[in-house]
């Protein structure tokens, strides 16, 4: 529960009166009404193929000793987490460095 102030209070299951303690305000527990709400959640695991005519950048590849490689990045984790960048050389190599 809630009160008015924002403050969450809780409710001891033998209490017929419940004060917030922030603001002090007091309400009957018979007041109090329950709200149920049912969320479908559906996680997206779902990649998509990656193009990798990217922007070129100097990066040595470590299979024909090209100075330069391609590059792609793409948020696959978690927000707080860091990208993944994807290297690619015109050889054919690739590299996935998680950052």
């Amino acid at each position: 529960m809630f009160c008015i102030c924002g403050t969450l209070i809780y409710v001891k299951s033998n209490s017929t009166k419940v004060e917030c303690p922030r603001c002090k305000r007091e309400n009957s527990v018979d007041m109090i009404k329950p709200i149920h709400t049912e969320v479908e959640v559906q996680r997206d695991s779902h990649v998509e193929a990656i193009d990798v005519s990217g922007a070129k950048i100097k990066h040595r590849c470590p299979a024909c000793g090209s100075e330069e490689m391609m590059y792609n990045t793409a948020q696959l984790r978690s927000t707080d987490e860091g990208q993944t960048v994807f290297y690619s050389c015109e050889c054919g190599h690739r590299i996935t460095v998680q950052s």
